[in-house]
């Protein structure tokens, strides 16, 4: 999917805070529901801009976004997760702008949990209506269930962090010195 930088970073949001709310296990430990400056550094992904945080906003938008994500590669359900959440949160869109930087299209208010919900849908849901919709994966690590976009040229990435290739490699390794 090619795409601007901005929708590619209000992807990349989307799926780092469809993680942080909807994700059981992270990185090999058990997740924690993320406080404000978690979403606030999911945020900072697509803006420069300090939003103002409450992360109970967030929470059921963005678990219907880790639903959706996660349901791939059904398409159809994803898609009909997406879809209301498009609705509930009524895109709409819109350029804005900070004082000094170009337009960028938004599609809800920037100032609230609706808009950037709002937004994330959106660039989700234009994944979704692409060809590259099974580039979404789900880490292989184990303990590990968080979303990924896999970006790499031959699509076959299998973990959403160095740290899981990691503790993946550790493992099958300490697995072959044992059965040796």
């Amino acid at each position: 999917m090619e795409a601007t930088d901005h929708l590619r970073a209000s992807l990349h949001a989307a799926i780092a805070l469809a993680n942080a709310f909807g994700s059981p296990a992270r990185q090999g430990r058990p997740a924690v529901p993320p406080d404000a400056a978690a979403v606030d550094a999911v945020l900072r992904l697509t803006t420069n801009r300090p939003p103002v945080v409450d992360p109970g906003g967030y929470a059921g938008g963005a678990k219907t976004l880790y639903d959706a994500l996660g349901n791939l590669p059904d398409v159809d359900r994803a898609v009909e997760l997406v879809n209301e959440l498009l609705r509930d949160t009524k895109a709409a869109p819109q350029l804005t702008r900070e004082i000094g930087a170009p337009w960028h299209l938004h599609f809800g208010s920037p100032d609230d949990a609706t808009g950037w919900l709002a937004e994330f849908a959106t660039a989700v849901a234009m994944l979704l209506g692409s060809d590259e919709a099974a580039r979404i994966r789900r880490c292989a690590a184990a303990r590990c269930d968080d979303l990924f976009l896999d970006a790499t040229r031959n699509g076959n990435q299998r973990f959403c962090s160095t740290a899981c290739q990691n503790r993946a490699k550790v493992a099958a390794h300490r697995a072959r010195v044992r059965s040796s």
